[in-house]
This record gives C-alpha cells, sequence and structure tokens, in this order.
C-alpha cells in the first residue's frame, strides 16, 4: 500500500542553505509589516488572529548573522502600529505585567551568560530571539485588552494555519518526503514534520494548536467544520510525527481538559481520537508492509530508544545530558553562554556534533547556569499561575496553561524554545490568555 503510494522517498536528507534577502522578498517582507501596522494601529480585530496565521510560516530571508521571516514581520509590523495608535507600554492586566517581568529576569540572564561565553554572536541572538517572543506577548495582551472580540479570530486563524501545516505533514507521510526519519530493518520510515525544521518541533506546535481548538466552542459556535477537520488532521499528523513526549502531553492536557471543561473535551473528542487511529494506521502500514517489522517493533515507537537512527551531526540523550553537566561544572553561575552548547560539545568529547541538550532544564543550567535556570523556574512558574487562576472565567486562558504546561513538560525530554515556530504559539496564547476579559463572544 505504501509502496504504491509513495511518489518521493520516504525520507529526504534536506540541506540548508543562505538564500540572500532580494529586492522582490524585500518589497514583499516591507509590504506584510507596514499592512500590519496598519491593521494594528486602526484596532482591526483580525489581528491577532494575522499573528497566529503566520507563526508556522517563515519564508527565510537571511541577513547579515539573521533572518528575516514572514512571522517576524508581522510582529514588528503589529507592535510599531499599536504604540503609534497609542498602546500603552504597560499592558493593564496584572497578570500579563507579571508574566512580562518574569520574561525580563529571562532576557537579563541570558544578557548576563555573555560574561563567560566563548562565543558571543549565539548569546545576542538567543536575546533577541526571547526578546521576539516577548513582543508577541505583549502584542497578544494589548490587542485583547484594546479591541473587542479580537479573541473571536484567534482560535479560527490558529485552525487554519494548523489545517495547512497538517494537511502538509500528512502527505510527507502518504507520499514520502519527510525531513527527518528512522531505519527499521534497512529501510528508512519518515517523521513527518510540516513546516517546521523537525519532527519534535512540529510536535511543539501542535502541543498550543490542539488546546487552542479544543476552547474554540468556548468562544464562539460557528465553523465546526473546520475546527473538527483542524482537530483531527492536527492529531493525525502529530502521531505521525512519531513524537513519543508530544503524544504523551498533549494525552495529559486533554485530561486535564475534560477535568476543567468537560463539555468543550467532549466536543473535541470524536474528531481526535478518529485523528490519532488514522495516524496510527499509516504508521502501521509503513512499520509492516514496507520495513516487514512486526508488532513488536511497531511498539518501539513509544520507547524512548527507538530502534533506528537520524542522521548528521545528531547524538544521543545517553550522550548530551552527561556533556550538558559537564558544561554548567565549568562556569555554574552564569554558564558558558547562551546559544554555545552546540558548538562547545567538541570540547566535551563530542566531536562532528552540533545539536541541543536534548533538555531545556539542563540545557539551561550548561548555557546560563543557575542564574539563567532560577530565571526559567520563575518564569515558568509565574506564566502557569496566572493562567491557570483565570482558567474558569477565560478559555483562552484555559488554552494558555494546557499548551505552555504541555510545552514545558515535553521540554523536559527536548529544547523546543530554541525553535520561533514551536514557541511563538504558545507565547501569543500566553498573553492572550493572561489580559483576556473572561466572557465568552459566543
Amino acid at each position: 500500500m505504501t509502496q504504491a503510494l509513495a511518489m518521493l522517498p520516504p525520507v529526504i536528507n534536506q540541506t540548508t542553505a543562505p538564500v540572500p534577502l532580494d529586492p522582490w522578498s524585500a518589497a514583499g517582507f516591507t509590504a506584510i509589516a507596514v499592512a500590519s501596522g496598519y491593521l494594528a494601529f486602526r484596532g482591526s480585530p483580525w489581528m491577532l488572529g494575522v499573528l497566529a496565521f503566520s507563526v508556522p510560516f517563515a519564508g527565510y530571508r537571511d541577513v547579515a548573522h539573521t533572518t528575516i521571516t514572514l512571522e517576524k514581520c508581522v510582529a514588528l509590523g503589529t507592535a510599531v502600529g499599536l504604540l503609534l495608535g497609542g498602546a500603552p507600554v504597560w499592558p493593564r492586566s496584572t497578570g500579563t505585567r507579571r508574566v512580562l517581568l518574569a520574561g525580563a529576569f529571562v532576557l537579563a540572564a541570558i544578557a548576563l551568560s555573555a560574561v563567560q561565553a566563548e562565543y558571543r554572536l549565539p548569546v545576542a541572538r538567543e536575546f533577541f530571539k526571547e526578546a521576539q517572543y516577548l513582543v508577541l506577548l505583549w502584542c497578544a495582551a494589548t490587542i485583547i485588552e484594546r479591541t473587542a472580540r479580537s479573541e473571536v479570530y484567534f482560535a479560527p486563524a490558529v485552525a487554519a494555519s494548523s489545517a495547512i501545516v497538517s494537511t502538509l505533514a500528512i502527505s510527507q507521510a502518504i507520499i514520502g518526503g519527510a525531513p527527518s526519519g528512522i531505519l527499521i530493518n534497512g529501510h528508512a520510515l519518515p517523521r513527518v514534520a510540516g513546516t517546521s525544521e523537525g519532527p519534535n518541533q512540529f510536535a511543539g506546535y501542535c502541543e498550543s494548536v490542539l488546546p487552542t481548538i479544543w476552547v474554540w466552542p468556548m468562544l464562539v459556535a460557528s465553523y465546526a467544520p473546520l475546527r473538527n477537520y483542524a482537530n483531527f488532521s492536527t492529531a493525525a499528523a502529530l502521531v505521525l510525527s512519531q513524537s513519543r513526549a508530544g503524544i504523551v502531553v498533549i494525552a495529559l492536557a486533554y485530561a486535564a481538559l475534560r477535568r476543567w471543561a468537560r463539555a468543550a473535551a467532549a466536543a473535541a473528542l470524536v474528531p481526535l481520537c478518529a485523528g490519532a487511529i488514522a495516524g496510527l494506521l499509516v504508521i502501521a502500514g509503513w512499520f509492516i508492509i514496507r520495513a516487514h517489522a512486526g508488532w513488536t517493533d511497531f511498539w518501539h515507537l513509544f520507547l524512548f530508544d527507538i530502534p533506528g537512527q537520524q542522521q548528521g551531526g545528531v547524538s544521543t540523550r545517553t550522550q548530551l545530558w552527561p556533556a550538558a553537566v559537564t558544561l554548567f561544572l565549568r562556569h555554574p553561575l552564569t554558564g558558558v553562554g547562551a546559544g554555545n552548547f552546540e558548538l562547545l560539545l567538541s570540547t566535551v568529547g563530542l566531536p562532528g556534533v552540533r545539536t541541543n541538550a536534548g533538555s531545556l532544564p539542563l540545557q539551561t543550567l550548561a548555557e546560563q547556569g543557575l542564574i539563567g535556570f532560577a530565571a526559567l523556574v520563575v518564569f515558568a512558574t509565574v506564566a502557569l499561575r496566572e493562567t491557570y487562576v483565570r482558567r474558569a472565567a477565560s478559555p483562552l486562558a484555559l488554552a494558555a496553561c494546557l499548551a505552555f504546561a504541555a510545552l514545558l513538560a515535553h521540554q523536559l525530554v527536548d529544547v523546543l524554545f530554541f525553535y520561533p515556530k514551536a514557541a511563538e504559539l504558545s507565547f501569543l496564547l500566553l498573553g492572550a490568555g493572561t489580559a483576556a476579559r473572561g466572557t465568552s463572544s459566543r
């Protein structure tokens, strides 16, 4: 079956090459930023949805040591438009203020890590990336506070973009062309990623998408076909990513939803389960028909030491976690520098390997030391508390609590904040959830 359907190799080893900014792309990015700024300046209720829709689409163009992307232009235009429209720099919501203050603590820890950094440019990159996340959080909170009914357009925009990306991911599993895979009996089997950099990063994006879709009926009762398809396709694509941590934390998030909002959980159950089953059937087809594997191998999907190998400069957690501890012990207070972990692996016995630590707490300890780890703990605690206390009154706060908790739990065994496509939607949710007025727009 899978051999008949496959039109491309199951796995295509992707290579990255710089794409310089040309006049046409510069004009396009400028137009996007100006349009976003105009909509934000005029107080359009669509703006929060535009921010959410742009997250998984990049269109990378390289300029000097950074990239220009679609979501950066939308975020920049929105922030400038809001400020020109008279938006206060300090949000009215006390919850959003607390989260921004905790985020400023994280920014300070990143900047402080430059003291011992061997490479300063990655520190600057991580600093501005974290600043970008906080700008998105501020934009979402400010739009919610200033623009009536803006929350109504948030969930449909998330569903629309996720439907596009998840459909692409499902096609990678059926016709081939996935960016990552595993080897079973000498056969490469796909792990889908949609428009993300890899399957685990795609799972991180799904962890913010699904809670948003689940609370949609609590915001507005229309567009049920889009909601159900997005729920189905995202669940199927998440399973097809074969991210065990992603699947587990989403299952836990849904269990929490059933406890806190039983009606919303009931509305999401059928398309969610149907998508998960569809994804499992496609994986079973690859395993059993193409790789001639048995059911025992199929169950290895849910083990952390899955049989197979990943291509290209990637080591295992059993090697990366001790390396992180070793780097942490070099400079326990401020770390070896944000963004420096992958550049220093050759100095701890892993030559030719460039990847993250496979654990956000361990990577934070290695790169930012005890100060950065404390900042991370404070930020996570404040973010979860501010959304948790509002979950009963605000559907967006409920979605933000579920999504951010899932993303943090996943990062016990991965690092996703490094990738904007995996992190940005959760920060938008966090801003919208902490500033939401707590009323339904149904």
